[in-house]
């Protein structure tokens, strides 16, 4: 590798020829992503194809380029935006001779350098694992078939090649177990804090919206706050005595954040950081209101898909549209109702969290909010799945 971080060269199969703006913006996350990796960008493969190709993604022609590419950029790894299949993943990096990551991988990799505690550093393994289980299986597959040794042959190949697999099984079944148990254990911990009455109020929203900065505002602590992505990938909870007029406790959570094209194996390897989000009385919906309109719309499109998802229904969301002191009056405004009309019936509350703007207005929304809720009897199921 030359110079102090990795170099990475971008790529990207567009299917959809009539999207001339909404995959500029994905690129652009997905840039800022591989910074935030740790990687030096030094340029950008975009193909318009109907549909991937089987073995690369890219058409053979293409593949091509990106090897002209990456020899003459001197690249470490080149980076898809597109989830690969383990087979397209195989053939890029024999192709071009260098390290080939996706967007899952690239995320994984973010996750890994901010993850500091036992239970996110579990989920990470777990979804690093479903995303290598199926690759290894045909690189050990590709690998041992030498000559007549072939996996599927009685040889000293097929086990070689049974060993790898089942190691694998082994180590992902043993993750899963340790995190089955913690799911249970969570869950009953959530389930008691609702037999004492206690409502559980979940701060989600897209990544470095601001969620950490008002749990914060409305804790009173000092939890580390990043511009840098995920930066809480497990839940902190806090409980805040006597809720105004609501005469309970009140615990407030703060989340994982969301991120554009999940991968359904990234929400089942999180499953357990994302029970808090589904089991709670309440979503606080933390929308960056400073952001480009189009990226605060495809964001907020995200969050709603994801929450939609995790069951939470629209009466249980409280949107906070945050960082209202980076936008001037008229914008916001203009952007106030482009919000709300997409979210409509949840309402919308202007802050700024950082600043401590409208906090008693978020505050009273969700008390209103928490009334109608708890006496709709919208409890959780005390069973456990």
């Amino acid at each position: 590798m030359t110079g102090s971080s990795p170099k990475a060269l971008l790529g990207m199969v567009k299917t959809n020829p009539h999207d001339h703006s909404l995959y500029l913006l994905k690129l652009r996350e997905f840039r800022a992503l591989a910074e935030a990796a740790g990687y030096k960008v030094c340029g950008l493969v975009v193909q318009v194809r109907l549909k991937e190709s089987v073995n690369y993604a890219f058409g053979r022609g293409k593949v091509e380029e990106i090897k002209e590419l990456v020899r003459a950029n001197d690249v470490d790894v080149f980076a898809v935006y597109n989830i690969l299949t383990s087979k397209q993943k195989y053939n890029l990096e024999k192709a071009l001779g260098v390290r080939v990551l996706d967007r899952y991988e690239l995320t994984l990799e973010i996750f890994e350098k901010a993850s500091s505690d036992e239970l996110s550093k579990l989920q990470i393994e777990l979804a690093r694992l479903m995303k290598l289980y199926p690759y290894e299986k045909l690189r050990a597959a590709m690998r041992y078939r030498i000559g007549r040794e072939h996996p599927w042959l009685r040889s000293s190949g097929e086990y070689i090649y049974h060993s790898v697999v089942n190691s694998l099984r082994r180590r992902m079944a043993k993750v899963r177990d340790k995190l089955e148990r913690r799911k249970r254990f969570r869950i009953e911990q959530i389930v008691k804090r609702r037999k004492l009455g206690s409502p559980i109020v979940c701060i989600a929203g897209y990544y470095s919206s601001g969620k950490t900065t008002l749990f914060n505002a409305l804790t009173g602590l000092d939890k580390p706050v990043s511009p840098k992505p995920f930066t809480t990938l497990s839940s902190k909870y806090y409980l805040i005595n006597g809720f105004k007029g609501l005469g309970k406790d009140l615990f407030i959570v703060d989340t994982i954040g969301f991120v554009h094209d999940l991968d359904p194996k990234m929400l089942e390897a999180f499953e357990l950081t994302l029970n808090d989000i589904r089991f709670s009385d309440l979503v606080l919906l933390v929308v960056d209101c400073s952001d480009p309109e189009p990226i605060m719309m495809l964001r907020l499109s995200t969050c709603l898909e994801v929450l939609e998802s995790l069951g939470v229904e629209d009466e249980r969301v409280v949107v906070a549209l945050n960082k209202i002191d980076l936008v001037n009056g008229d914008e916001l405004a203009e952007r106030l109702k482009l919000v709300a009309n997409r979210v409509n019936p949840a309402p919308v509350i202007p802050i700024s969290a950082r600043r401590g703007l409208n906090l008693d207005l978020l505050m009273g929304s969700i008390f209103s909010k928490l009334q109608s809720t708890l006496s709709s009897q919208l409890t959780l199921k005390t069973s456990l799945p």
